[in-house]
């Protein structure tokens, strides 16, 4: 999360917002609070856990307007559940996120 975090406020635009959704155990830090400040800069949180969330997520990418792919790190089939689950839980490969495909 650290990462993905700093390469985000890297690439900020004036009055840009980032929103984080669900939770990381990380702290965040502002690198440049000037800049953030005079940029008018924003970091929003959203918990993200409710079934509606998902759908206003699958909404989002259905309209183009959210883009996931970067972060997809494997497509498998629904059979691989299981799978999938102890890859997430083992960290093997660096998951991001793992898509299955019924």
């Amino acid at each position: 999360m650290t990462s993905t975090w700093t390469q985000a406020q890297a690439v900020l635009a004036n009055e840009g917002r980032l929103v984080l959704v669900g939770l990381a155990p990380q702290p965040l830090a502002i690198h440049q609070t000037t800049l953030f400040s005079f940029l008018k800069q924003q970091v929003r949180g959203h918990y993200g856990s409710a079934p509606e969330h998902v759908e206003q997520l699958v909404s989002l990418v259905g309209h183009h307007r959210l883009d996931l792919s970067g972060s997809i790190s494997d497509v498998l089939p629904l059979a691989e559940a299981p799978r999938c689950v102890e890859r997430i839980v083992k960290k093997e490969g660096g998951p991001i996120r793992l898509v299955l495909k019924p």
